[in-house]
């Protein structure tokens, strides 16, 4: 009778453990003990995500134990990683028996702003503890000193083109690659100064909707064959304005 309830219970450790694995819900207290089997010790990490935070860095902040296992609450190791400064959400899982894989996902940078050394910053306002002369950030530079307290911008001008190029960056990314200044027109609206690769010397968008109003600009460029284009202007409503060079 003992013998038979040992292999029964084993068949449905396995069991357990199986679905488990396969992702499938389990009583709550299987996950503590199969914690406390060697077999699912955790011998490898993977990062996922990274782009200015080293891996190895990532690792350090898990802080494994030497009896950690697969199994442990999974929320404890989450919960250090996204404590990184650079780090805005974290997820870990398991993966196979042996390892698990920690999915970061970053603090992006869209500008550069003056405080008065540059300093990256990200559409939040939150500056970024990344030198930006070794990360190797091609970014635009917001005009100004940028009023800051601690590791916040808390002038709203400064923060809402951060936004700006944010919303332009995601809805079209090549254009931010080009773009080497971005601040407020005198005459109203946001002026952007141009690397000599762009299309055009200076773009100047309005600040209502200016993503669909770059886009009228990209449409226009795209229909001009004259490589002279000194300034795109489409602070009209439904219009671009484009300029030669030399202003004719």
């Amino acid at each position: 009778m003992r013998r038979q309830l040992t292999r029964r219970g084993r068949r449905r450790l396995f069991v357990i453990a199986t679905a488990g694995l396969l992702g499938l819900s389990v009583p709550a207290w299987v996950p503590r003990l199969l914690a406390t089997l060697p077999a699912f010790r955790v011998e490898q990490i993977e990062v996922i995500g990274t782009r200015y935070i080293p891996p190895d860095e990532v690792k350090a902040l898990v802080a494994l134990g030497p009896e950690a296992s697969v199994w442990d609450d999974l929320d404890v190791w989450e919960a250090r990683v996204r404590s990184h400064p650079m780090i805005r959400d974290a997820t870990v899982r398991r993966n196979g028996l042996h390892a698990l894989q920690v999915v970061v996902v970053e603090k992006r940078p869209v500008a550069l702003v003056a405080t008065p050394e540059l300093r990256p910053v990200n559409a939040d306002g939150h500056l970024l503890p990344l030198d930006a002369s070794r990360a190797e950030l091609d970014l635009p530079i917001i005009h100004g000193l940028a009023e800051v307290d601690g590791d916040e911008v808390v002038d709203p001008d400064t923060r809402r083109i951060a936004r700006l190029l944010d919303a332009l960056d995601r809805a079209q990314p090549e254009f931010l690659e080009v773009v080497s200044e971005v601040g407020y027109a005198e005459d109203g609206g946001y002026e952007f100064l141009m690397l000599p690769r762009a299309d055009a010397g200076t773009v100047l968008l309005p600040t209502h909707d200016p993503v669909r109003a770059l886009r009228r600009i990209s449409f226009a460029l795209g229909r001009v064959d004259d490589p002279r284009v000194g300034r795109a202007d489409a602070r009209f409503a439904g219009q671009v304005v484009l300029t030669r060079e030399g202003g004719r």
